[in-house]
C-alpha cells in the first residue's frame, strides 16, 4: 500500500483539501460498489423486480436498497379542479384529491416493503428502503451516480390489465464494444444463469439509435446508452443499467 504524501509546493490548506476530496471520492466510490440499487414507481411491476434485484444482490455480495418513487405528475394532476376517479366499488366518477394520491403511495409503499422484505429473506441479502418524490427520468440519473448497478422497473402501458409477469425469462444484454458493454453483458450472463432465464446480446452501435430485436422481461446496458433508453416510445421491460465503477462478478 502506499501513502500520500503531501506535496511540498502546494500550501498546506490546498494539500488538505485535496486530501478531503480524495477521501470523499474514495467513499463515493465505495459506496457504489456497496449497493445494489432498485427503482420502483408502480407496484404491479414490484414483484419482478424484487425477484431480480435480490439474486443480483446475493450474487455480487451487496445489500439491496429498494427505492420507491411517489411520481410527482400524479400528484400534480389531483390537485386539479376537474380530476376525477372511477371509483370500482361503485363504479361511479368521484373528485380526487392530493390527500387521496399521498394515501395511496403510502398504502404502495407498504405493500413494497414487505415483499421487499420477503425477497430479501429467501435470498439472505440484507436490505433497507427509502422513498424519494419525483419523476422516473430525473430520479434514475441521480441514483446512477450513486450505484454501478441500477435497476428501473418496467414501465407498463398505462390503464394495462394483467401485472408485469412474476418471473425473469428472457434476457437482452446490450453490446456497445466499448469496456462497459463488456461488463454488462459479464453480468447479464452470470444473472440470466442464476434465474433460469434465457440470454440474448443484442450489439448496438454506441451513440446510435437502437430498438430491441425481440421481446424481453429484462435489458441490460452500460449506463452510457440509458439516454437512448429513455427516448424509447415502447414499454420498456425491466432495466438494469451498469455503471463504470462496476467490477467483475465475486469469484472471477
Amino acid at each position: 500500500m502506499t501513502e500520500a504524501r503531501p506535496d511540498p509546493a502546494m500550501p498546506a490548506s490546498a494539500s488538505a483539501s485535496a486530501q478531503v476530496a480524495a477521501q470523499a471520492g474514495s467513499q463515493a466510490d465505495s459506496q457504489a460498489r456497496s449497493q445494489v440499487l432498485a427503482l420502483v414507481d408502480d407496484a404491479r411491476a414490484a414483484r419482478a423486480l424484487l425477484d431480480i434485484s435480490s439474486v443480483l444482490a446475493q450474487l455480487m455480495r451487496r445489500d439491496l436498497q429498494v427505492v420507491y418513487l411517489e411520481d410527482v405528475a400524479a400528484l400534480a394532476a389531483a390537485a386539479l379542479p376537474a380530476t376525477q376517479v372511477l371509483a370500482a366499488a361503485s363504479g361511479r366518477w368521484a373528485p380526487l384529491a392530493p390527500l387521496d394520491v399521498a394515501q395511496g403511495f403510502a398504502q404502495e409503499a407498504d405493500r413494497l416493503r414487505a415483499l421487499a422484505e420477503q425477497a430479501a429473506l429467501q435470498r439472505a441479502v440484507q436490505w433497507s428502503m427509502r422513498v424519494m418524490r419525483g419523476g422516473l427520468p430525473d430520479t434514475a440519473r441521480s441514483l446512477m451516480r450513486q450505484s454501478d448497478l441500477l435497476l428501473v422497473a418496467g414501465g407498463l402501458a398505462r390503464f394495462s390489465l394483467p401485472d408485469a409477469p412474476l418471473r425473469c425469462r428472457a434476457v437482452t444484454a446490450l453490446d456497445d464494444g466499448t469496456a462497459a458493454g463488456a461488463q454488462a453483458l459479464q453480468i447479464a450472463t452470470r444473472l440470466t444463469a442464476a434465474l433460469g432465464a434465457q440470454l440474448r446480446r443484442q450489439p448496438v452501435i454506441a451513440g446510435s439509435a437502437w430498438t430491441l430485436s425481440g421481446p424481453a422481461d429484462l435489458l441490460v446496458l452500460p449506463q452510457a446508452l440509458q439516454p437512448a433508453l429513455a427516448r424509447q416510445r415502447t414499454v420498456r421491460p425491466a432495466t438494469l443499467l451498469v455503471g463504470p465503477a462496476g467490477t467483475g462478478l465475486p469469484g472471477d
